[in-house]
């Protein structure tokens, strides 16, 4: 539980890890050229630091689109940067 007093430290904290993500997400798109790549939800995972459940709220919110091949579950690369840039 954090106080009334903590919450600026707790945003700037927020908006410290969001940048961090920003800037792997960019990192990761440079070494890969083609915004249509396709990742697991574990491939998602990794890369977020999220877990399973907070993908699967997402996907159930709509602010993430999965696409099923095979009986698997994917998320575009590109979807996932326009997520966080929201």
């Amino acid at each position: 539980m954090i106080t009334y007093n903590e919450i600026p430290a707790v945003l700037e904290q927020i908006q410290q890890d969001l940048q961090r993500v920003l800037s792997l997400l960019d990192n990761q798109k440079e070494k890969s050229k083609d915004d249509d790549t396709l990742l697991t939800r574990q491939d998602v995972k990794s890369l977020l630091k999220v877990s399973i459940g907070t993908i699967h709220n997402w996907v159930k919110t709509k602010r993430l689109k999965k696409f099923c091949l095979g009986g698997r579950v994917y998320f575009r690369y590109r979807d996932i940067m326009d997520m966080l840039k929201m």
